[in-house]
């Protein structure tokens, strides 16, 4: 499957000697970022809480940190050959609490789908294979809804957050900044087959 936009090049501004700060994530669709940051509004968030941007809401499936910029097509290729052998899933986020070190507010799944752990793999593999530094700790998915939320509380009943799962999106971290950045993204398969190795 092709890629769904035309792959971007970092901005000037975000290019510095130590590389560049990217990751594999699944990127809300707008209707179902709006439903995320109403989630967002059951919360009882307290200072110093910083509730995450609407706009900034995702779901990181792999971290990439100091990646040379020569290294971002390489990159790009991953995308497309996993993406293209990635089944599409449904997630339902029916898991909001906070972890007390770091104090990350997060809406999680209880059960995570094979197809999402297989797309995570793939991922790590093909990063891997093709020499570029990765965090491949085991996967903890979650939506960041807030940091420093150590006193906040999450809402003991509410209505689970279902995702229907059809792209991948490699998106940059913008140095100095805290915006994000989708560089390239692309179609999961939706039919039945074999997954890619």
């Amino acid at each position: 499957m092709p890629p769904l936009t035309t792959p971007q090049s970092p901005p000037p501004s975000a290019r510095n000697d130590a590389g560049l700060r990217l990751f594999f994530a699944l990127w809300p669709q707008p209707s179902l970022r709006a439903l995320l940051a109403q989630h967002m509004q059951t919360w009882r968030f307290t200072p110093p809480t910083r509730p995450t941007l609407p706009d900034k809401l995702h779901l990181t499936l792999l971290f990439m940190d100091g990646v040379p910029e020569a290294r971002l097509q390489d990159l790009v290729g991953i995308g497309a050959k996993v993406a293209s052998g990635a089944q599409a899933f449904t997630l339902h986020l029916d898991q909001a609490a906070v972890w007390p070190q770091g104090g990350i507010a997060h809406l999680a799944a209880g059960h995570l789908p094979r197809e999402l752990l297989a797309l995570r793999a793939s991922l790590v593999r093909a990063v891997e294979q093709a020499g570029i530094g990765c965090d491949p700790r085991a996967l903890r998915p979650h939506v960041t809804l807030a940091r420093h939320a150590q006193a906040s509380h999450a809402p003991q009943a509410f209505a689970p957050v279902t995702w229907p799962v059809a792209e991948l999106s490699l998106v940059q971290s913008m140095l100095g900044s805290g915006r994000y950045a989708v560089l390239d993204r692309w179609g999961l398969r939706s039919g039945t087959g074999p997954m890619a190795t």
